[in-house]
Formats: structure tokens, sequence, C-alpha cells
């Protein structure tokens, strides 16, 4: 299901790629494995600060709220906040965002480091016709 979110999520913002998403989702929590919430408060799989999720939630799965808790909730709300932040195609704008979703430069070059493993996992597996 986080796969289909991800790519799903990754349409509603130009310039957003799924497998940065993914990465933020890898990142923040091991795509749901650690909700939290953590020592500051960010809950659910993309850890959102409460003020956070409250501004920027989206209801994923239409059920009639927005739950951080909520994978096919937080996906989306992730997607929205990264597109708030400034991002867009360029590496700039990448960056921008990512720095907005969490004020650290670790961070940002983490969530990257970590995209470019995506990135090639993904690239190896299609070439070999697994997913």
């Amino acid at each position: 299901g986080y796969l289909a979110a991800y790519r799903a999520a990754a349409d509603t913002c130009p310039g957003l790629r799924w497998t940065l998403l993914a990465a933020v989702g890898q990142v923040e929590s091991g795509h749901g494995r650690n909700n939290g919430p953590s020592s500051a408060g960010a809950v659910g799989p993309m850890q959102f600060m409460p003020a956070t999720g409250a501004r920027y939630g989206v209801d994923g799965d239409g059920d009639g709220k927005a739950d951080p808790w909520n994978y096919r909730d937080a996906i989306p709300t992730a997607a929205r906040y990264l597109c708030a932040g400034g991002l867009d195609a360029t590496s700039d704008g990448v960056r921008r965002a990512l720095f907005a979703y969490n004020h650290a430069q670790w961070y940002v070059d983490l969530v990257l480091r970590t995209e470019a493993a995506i990135v090639a996992r993904y690239a190896a597996t299609e070439a070999t016709g697994h997913t």
C-alpha cells in the first residue's frame, strides 16, 4: 500500500518524485514501522507535529478525516507540505522543501541519500522484472 500511496501522492505536486516521498517515509518512520510519537511530539508514518498535520492534513482515504497516523492520509499530507515548502523540479527546490519539512541540513542530506538508494534499488528490480 505504501508504494501506491507514494506514487499517487507525488502526482499532486508538480516536480515531486514518488521516490522522494518514499525517502521521507523511510527516514521518518521506516515506512510506518516506528510511528512515534517522537521526542518532539511528531506522530505517524510521516512524523507530523500536531499543528502541521492540522494545517496541511489531507483525507487520502476518503473517510472524512485527515489522520496523521494513517499512511493513506499522511503520505498525501507530506506531498502537500513539501509542495507548500517550495518544492519544484530543481535541486534547490527539493532541498528547500526538505529543509522546510525538517529544519536540519543533515536531514536534507539523509533524505537525498536515501532517495538515491531507493532509485538504485528500484532501477535494479525493474531491470530484473521484480517489483
